[in-house]
């Protein structure tokens, strides 16, 4: 049974860093199998098929990290804590950090793989994450909603991605960047650094002035060069430009 349990790890183990390294799609069961050194029939044996490993690598972090969110959000409720747009981001990166405290790449590791989940065309991991977390975050996002009530649904729903995307890039590659800032500054901010910055970051993007985009692409002095160009279009419409059959320029 102990042989058994050490495989499975195994197999899970560089299940995690292949996905990350090439992403879902591109990892082979070859890949996997030959990378943790194990027989190529073992993910079928241990896990069922190669769908079911990347669940179980889904689960590996999301489980208990929505189960620490949930938690954390029951204890506000019992004792009716009023959280801010800055509490919820904080809850949801404490959560975070103790699901991938377990890897040694821990929050590195973790962004990457959310990283190649956004870049999957894979709607089969999809469903099975919006199946087995979507009444999670659906939780957590109704009370940053709350927060933010000038947001129409569509700013809110793009502005969540955003704040993934602010995430993701930052953190998957920490250890790269901090190097940079070591070399240009003199300074290295550590990754509980990053996270209170990218809160103050976050929290501010949510709450800046809503639906500009939606209603109003373009600023005022492009606006005006734009109906200006629109209005020369139309005249040029209506009074095309008299071609001399003889062929010489009209303007002469």
């Amino acid at each position: 049974m102990a042989a058994s349990k050490s495989t499975v790890q195994r197999i899970l183990d560089t299940a995690v860093e292949l996905f990350a390294e090439k992403g879902f799609e591109h990892a082979s069961v070859r890949d996997i199998t030959q990378a943790a050194g194990v027989n190529l029939a073992a993910i079928n044996y241990h896990f069922g098929s190669r769908d079911a490993l990347i669940h179980a690598v889904a689960e590996r972090y999301l489980t208990p990290l929505c189960r620490d969110m949930d938690r954390q959000l029951d204890d506000h409720e019992a004792s009716a804590t009023d959280l801010s747009l800055e509490d919820l981001l904080e809850l949801m990166i404490r959560s975070m950090l103790k699901a991938v405290e377990q890897d040694t790449q821990g929050v590195c590791l973790f962004m990457r793989l959310v990283g190649q989940a956004y870049l999957s065309s894979d709607d089969a991991l999809r469903s099975f994450l919006d199946r087995r977390y979507g009444s999670n975050f659906k939780r957590f996002l109704a009370l940053m909603s709350a927060k933010v009530p000038m947001l129409s649904p569509s700013e809110f729903y793009w502005r969540c991605h955003f704040l993934v995307g602010a995430a993701v890039l930052p953190l998957a590659r920490h250890g790269l960047l901090s190097g940079h800032e070591q070399a240009l500054l003199g300074l290295q901010a550590s990754e509980t650094e990053v996270f209170h910055r990218l809160v103050a970051f976050l929290a501010a993007g949510f709450r800046s002035e809503a639906d500009l985009v939606t209603h109003n692409p373009l600023s005022p002095s492009m606006l005006q060069a734009k109906a200006e160009l629109d209005s020369t279009d139309a005249t040029d419409a209506v009074n095309p430009p008299v071609v001399d059959p003889a062929g010489s320029d009209p303007k002469q």
